[in-house]
């Protein structure tokens, strides 16, 4: 598997085999996915813009709701086009304001189930941020009071069929992974500064005078590495293809290298696409070999417990943080 972190811009220069794998794609993910093969993506998770002013580098989030629909509808089809059979796409959306409730989740899955896709299960990301709280609405009255999400949606959906085609020796969830997320209640909190070192790039210090100041650069909605990961775990196998559509700052590639799988990662802003390049450079290059893991496999194979758990001993397999 290719570990090329170099940023390719769109549209690549010369035509050679796969140059979409393993690349961060500085380009429009509606013209980087048309010219990508069919059926050449397992997995695809992305977050796109959930159109409430968000301050992302080059996009304006901000656009009449119907508007929005149609300008994101072409996207899931390019989506479903690159998925293969049996593959999956894990969408992270949520509804929007208080005042102006839009049930985004509800109609995006429309659009998707339109498409032919099927809709698997949706997981409830708990994200524990309730003592961020600003808006109760009418305190102590039933007169107008808020309820205050404190969740995001992850819906899972299949193309074709319900079950994706691969070796079980590539299979790399351990029994307590699979029993853990097979529950649809993930309590993970929000993407900070805190938690991975990458992200401390993305803020100035903070300072009396302006304590919360972030860098025009930053991303307003990085994802969890811990998300990705479940995702991932999950619903590939290690040699599979892992895509993200609006890339951003480079979770899910940075997470599906780690773990072993292809990533494509795709975004619009050339700043987004460096940090992206800088945090790929920063997993390294240290994952055990798939013909490795091969080997490990069958040396194991008819010896008591699952050929995984025997290949897992020799293996280190790194977790995210």
């Amino acid at each position: 598997m290719s570990t090329a972190s170099n940023i390719l811009h769109f549209p690549p220069k010369k035509s050679e085999d796969a140059w979409w794998r393993d690349r961060i794609i500085h380009g429009n993910a509606l013209e980087v996915l048309g010219a990508m093969p069919k059926e050449s993506v397992h997995l695809a998770i992305t977050s796109p813009p959930y159109n409430v002013g968000l301050d992302y580098d080059t996009h304006h989030d901000s656009m009449p709701y119907e508007k929005y629909l149609k300008w994101i509808a072409p996207f899931w089809k390019q989506v479903a086009r690159v998925l293969v059979n049996g593959g999956r796409f894990a969408l992270n959306v949520a509804p929007t304001s208080i005042k102006d409730f839009r049930p985004i989740h509800y109609d995006m899955a429309r659009q998707l189930r339109d498409l032919g896709l099927i809709m698997r299960t949706e997981i409830l990301w708990y994200k524990q941020t309730m003592r961020r709280r600003t808006a109760w609405g009418s305190f102590r009255s039933p007169s107008n009071p808020h309820i205050i999400p404190s969740w995001e949606y992850v819906l899972v959906f299949s193309k074709g069929a319900w079950k994706l085609e691969g070796e079980r020796g590539y299979s790399d969830i351990t029994s307590k992974e699979f029993i853990e997320f097979s529950d649809g209640f993930w309590r993970i909190h929000p993407e900070t500064k805190k938690r991975q070192p990458f992200m401390k790039s993305l803020y100035e210090s903070k300072t009396r005078k302006n304590p919360d100041k972030i860098k025009k650069d930053a991303h307003p909605a990085a994802f969890p590495e811990k998300l990705i990961y479940r995702l991932i775990k999950f619903y590939t196998y290690r040699n599979n293809v892992v895509l993200d559509p609006f890339g951003g700052t480079g979770t899910v590639a940075a997470v599906a290298k780690r773990t072993g799988r292809s990533f494509v990662h795709v975004d619009v802003s050339g700043k987004y696409c460096e940090i992206a390049k800088e945090r790929l450079k920063a997993v390294g290059s240290d994952q055990p070999d798939l013909m490795e893991l091969r080997a490990a496999v069958e040396r194991n194979a008819g010896k008591p417990g699952t050929p995984w758990e025997k290949a897992r001993a020799e293996l280190e397999l790194i977790k995210p943080t």
